[in-house]
């Protein structure tokens, strides 16, 4: 078992280019400040965590 979690953590590291870490979501957006990046964030991560509510509490009340 810690073989194939060894295995594993290498082949990602492999196939993940180190390259890809040092940009920054500004340097990546071209064009957005990082308040508008954060602001999108926020407003996403709001509008996902609604929806997940809402069919949770429909699967809870099903099961009730």
């Amino acid at each position: 078992m810690v073989k194939k979690i060894y295995f594993i953590t290498f082949l990602m590291c492999l196939l993940i280019p180190f390259s890809a870490y040092a940009r920054c979501a500004v340097c990546y957006t071209n064009g957005l400040s990082g308040a508008s990046i954060a602001v999108i964030v926020i407003v996403l991560s709001a509008i996902l965590l609604f929806v997940s509510n809402i069919f949770l509490q429909k699967f809870l009340e099903r099961y009730k």
